[in-house]
C-alpha cells in the first residue's frame, strides 16, 4: 500500500509539473493582455499635449499608450503622424509601415502610411515612393469607399503625376457617380482625356462643365485648348473668343487664341490679338514674337523686321528672335542679309548654353544658311554650310544627307556627291528620297543607264507610294524622258488625284512636251485643291502669257502670285513678260529690270530684258542683254539660243546701218 501510495503521488506530481511546463509556454507565446483603458487614458494625455503644442510629451504618452495596447493601430498612426511633424520621417514611415502590419483592415492607417509615401515622393522625385503611396491610397478606399478625399487624391494628383489617365479617368467618372454636378471633375476629367489623347472625349467632358457654368471662362479656355490639340482649328478659336468675352484683359487667352489663328493662316486676325497683347504690355516678348510672325506672313516685312528688332532689344543674346528675324530677311528675299545675319549667330558666344542644345541650335541656323547660299547661286558655300550641319550635333537625319549631296551636285562636285550618297544609302537602305538623290547623282555624272535602273527599282519596289512617283518623276524630268515623267504622274494622279505638287509636275511635264491646253487644264485642277498657290499661278499664267492666250487673265494670275511672294524674281519675270505681250511697255521694263536685280536671274529674264528694250529703241542696249543671255545660267535650257544669236545678228546690223546713215 505505501509502495502504492508513493507511486501514485510521484504521478501526480509529475502531471502538475508538465502542466506547469505547458502554461509557462503558452504565456510567453501570448502577449499580455491590453490594458485597453488605461492605454486610451494615455492616448487623451497624448492628443492634449499635441492640441497645447507640447509635441515631446504628446509623443511620451503616445508612447505609453503603445506599450499598454501594441496591436492598436491608431496610435501607431497618429506616432507616426507626429514622427513626421517633427522632421523624424525615416522613424514616421516605419512606425506607419508597422501600423499597416497591426491593423490591416484600418482605412485610416493605410491612408497615414500613403500620406507618408506621398510626401517621400513629393520632396525627393521618387516615382517608386509615389507608386507605392498609390497602392496604399487605393487600399484606403477600399476599406473606406465613401471617402471622397481619398479618391481626389488619387485622381486629380497621384494618377496624373504617374501618367495612368485611365486611372484618373476611373477615379473621375467614379467621384462624377456621387457628384454628378461638379464642374471641377469635368474640367479635370477633360484635361485627362486630353492627356491621353482622346480629344472627343475631352471635347465631351468639357462641354459639360461649360453647360454647369457658361459663366466660366476658365472652362471654356480648356475647351478651346483641347480642340486646338485636335487641330479642330475652328472649334478653338471660337471657344478661346467665349472666354475672352468673359475676360476681356486675360492676356494670356489673347496670346493662345493668336497662336491658333496664326496657325490656321489668320494672319490679320492673328495680328491684332498680338496686338491686344501690346497695348496691355508694350514689351511683351510673347506678344512682340506674335506680331512680327504675322506680319511676316502678311509680307510686312519692314513692320516685322521692326518687331523683331524690339524682342532683339530686350536681349541681343535672344536665339528665338533672332532666329526669326533670320526668316524675315527670307521672306523678303534678301538672302545677302540672312547670310551674314547667319554666319553672326554661328560665331557667337555660347557662355550658358549647353552643349547638346547649342549643338541643335547650330544645325538648325547652317541648313538655313546653306539654302541662303544656294539662293545666291553660291553652291560651293551652300555645300560646305550642309556639310557642316551633317557633323553637328545629332546623327543626321535622310533629309539633312539629301540636301547635302544635292548641294554637291550644284557644286559640280559630283565625285564626292556619289560617295556621300552611296555612305547615306548604306545608312538609310529603305530611304526612296535618298534612292532618287543617287539616281540623279549617277545621272548627272553621265551613268544614265544606272542612274534609269535604280530609279525603276525604287518606282517597282513602291509602286503606289506618291511621294516615290513623284521623286521618280522628278528624276525624269530632269533627265528629259518627259514622256516617262508624264506616265508616272499619271499614275500618281490616280492613286492620289489631290496631291498638289503630283498636278503641279504633270502640268510642268505637259507644257514640256508642247501640249498647253492639257498643262491649263492640269493647272486649274491644282488652283482648285489650293487656290492661293503661287508657283500654280505664277506658271499658269507665264504659259498662257508666253503663247498669248487669255493674257489679260494670265496677268491676273501672275499679280496674284506676286501679291503671295513680292520679292520673287521667277515672278517678277513672268509679270513683266505678261506686260510686254499687252503692250504694257513701260511697267514691264520696270518689271523685268526688277527681276533682273534678283539672285538667280536666268538667261531668260536677261532675253526678256532685251525683248523689251528693242521694243522701247533702246538697241544698244538690248544688244547687250542678249549677249548676258548667252552666257547666263540656264540649267533648264529654257533659252531658245538660236533666236537670241538671230536677234543679235539683225541688232548689230541695225545699228551698223544707223551708224553709216550718220557718217558724213
Amino acid at each position: 500500500m505505501t509502495r502504492s501510495r508513493s507511486a501514485c503521488e510521484n504521478h501526480s506530481l509529475g502531471s502538475d509539473h508538465a502542466l506547469l511546463t505547458l502554461l509557462l509556454a503558452l504565456a510567453v507565446a501570448r502577449p499580455p493582455a491590453a490594458d485597453r483603458a488605461s492605454a486610451y487614458l494615455h492616448y487623451s494625455l497624448a492628443q492634449q499635449a499635441r492640441l497645447s503644442g507640447d509635441l515631446d510629451e504628446a509623443l511620451a504618452e503616445y508612447r505609453k499608450a503603445q506599450r499598454l495596447d501594441p496591436q492598436a493601430g491608431e496610435i501607431r498612426a497618429d506616432v507616426a503622424r507626429l514622427l513626421q511633424q517633427t522632421g523624424k520621417s525615416a522613424e514616421a514611415l516605419a512606425e506607419a509601415e508597422a501600423a499597416v502590419k497591426a491593423a490591416p483592415e484600418s482605412a485610416e492607417v493605410h491612408l497615414i502610411l500613403a500620406q507618408l509615401r506621398h510626401m517621400q515622393a513629393q520632396s525627393d522625385g521618387n516615382e517608386q515612393a509615389l507608386r507605392q503611396a498609390a497602392v496604399e491610397y487605393e487600399q484606403a478606399l477600399r476599406l473606406a469607399p465613401a471617402d471622397t478625399a481619398t479618391l481626389l487624391i488619387l485622381a486629380s494628383n497621384v494618377y496624373p503625376q504617374l501618367q495612368e489617365h485611365d486611372k484618373a479617368i476611373a477615379a473621375w467618372r467614379r467621384f462624377l457617380d456621387v457628384s454628378p454636378g461638379s464642374f471641377e471633375a469635368y474640367v479635370q476629367l477633360g484635361s485627362q482625356y486630353l492627356a491621353k489623347g482622346d480629344a472627343d472625349n475631352a471635347a465631351a467632358a468639357l462641354q459639360k462643365a461649360v453647360e454647369l457654368d457658361p459663366s466660366s471662362s476658365r472652362a471654356y479656355q480648356a475647351l478651346a485648348e483641347t480642340y486646338a490639340r485636335a487641330q479642330q482649328n475652328d472649334q478653338a478659336i471660337l471657344n478661346f473668343r467665349k472666354a475672352l468675352e468673359l475676360e476681356p484683359k486675360n492676356v494670356r487667352l489673347h496670346l493662345a487664341l493668336g497662336e491658333v489663328l496664326a496657325r490656321a493662316r489668320r494672319h490679320p486676325e492673328a495680328l491684332k490679338e498680338a496686338e491686344a497683347v501690346l497695348a496691355a504690355d508694350p514689351k511683351n516678348r510673347f506678344g512682340l514674337d506674335l506680331q512680327a510672325r504675322a506680319l511676316r506672313d502678311m509680307r510686312e516685312f519692314d513692320k516685322a523686321g521692326a518687331s523683331a528688332e524690339a524682342l532683339l532689344a530686350q536681349d541681343r543674346t535672344d536665339l528665338k528672335a533672332a532666329y526669326l528675324k533670320v526668316t524675315i530677311l527670307e521672306g523678303r528675299r534678301d538672302f545677302a542679309g540672312a547670310v551674314s545675319a547667319l554666319e553672326a549667330l554661328l560665331a557667337r558666344p555660347r557662355t550658358g548654353e549647353q552643349p547638346a542644345d547649342a549643338a541643335g541650335t547650330d544645325r538648325v541656323f547652317l541648313v538655313h544658311l546653306g539654302f541662303a547660299y544656294q539662293q545666291l547661286e553660291r553652291h560651293r558655300e551652300a555645300a560646305d554650310a550642309f556639310g557642316r550641319a551633317v557633323t553637328t550635333g545629332e546623327p543626321a537625319d535622310a533629309n539633312l544627307l539629301g540636301q547635302y549631296v544635292e548641294a554637291l551636285v550644284l557644286a559640280k562636285d559630283n565625285a564626292k556627291a556619289l560617295t556621300e550618297a552611296r555612305a547615306a544609302r548604306a545608312r538609310f537602305p529603305e530611304d526612296a528620297e535618298l534612292a532618287a538623290v543617287e539616281a540623279n547623282v549617277l545621272r548627272t555624272r553621265g551613268d544614265v543607264d544606272a542612274a534609269v535602273a535604280a530609279i525603276e527599282k525604287l518606282r517597282l519596289k513602291s509602286p503606289d507610294d506618291v511621294g516615290v512617283l513623284v521623286a521618280v518623276a522628278d528624276f525624269y524630268q530632269k533627265a528629259k524622258r518627259f514622256a516617262d515623267a508624264e506616265r508616272t504622274l499619271r499614275h500618281a494622279r490616280e492613286v492620289e488625284p489631290k496631291n498638289l505638287r503630283a498636278l503641279f509636275q504633270l502640268g510642268a511635264v505637259l507644257e514640256r512636251l508642247k501640249r498647253s491646253d492639257a498643262a491649263e487644264a492640269v493647272f486649274r485642277e491644282a488652283l482648285t485643291v489650293e487656290p492661293d498657290s503661287a508657283p500654280v499661278l505664277n506658271y499658269l499664267g507665264y504659259m498662257n502669257a508666253d503663247r498669248g492666250v487669255r493674257v489679260d487673265e494670265a496677268l491676273q494670275l501672275i499679280e496674284k502670285a506676286i501679291a503671295l511672294d513680292p520679292e520673287n524674281g521667277a515672278y517678277l519675270d513672268s509679270l513683266g513678260w505678261a506686260m510686254f505681250r499687252l503692250d504694257r511697255v513701260d511697267k514691264a521694263e520696270q518689271a523685268l529690270r526688277r527681276a533682273v536685280d534678283k539672285p538667280g536671274a536666268n538667261a531668260v529674264v536677261l532675253d526678256h530684258l532685251g525683248d523689251v528694250l528693242r521694243r522701247r529703241g533702246s538697241m544698244r542696249e538690248a544688244l547687250e542683254y542678249w549677249r548676258k543671255a548667252l552666257t547666263a545660267e540656264d540649267d533648264g535650257e529654257d533659252l531658245d539660243r538660236a533666236v537670241v544669236e538671230r536677234k543679235i545678228r539683225e541688232a548689230q546690223a541695225s545699228l551698223n546701218d544707223a551708224a553709216q546713215v550718220k557718217r558724213p
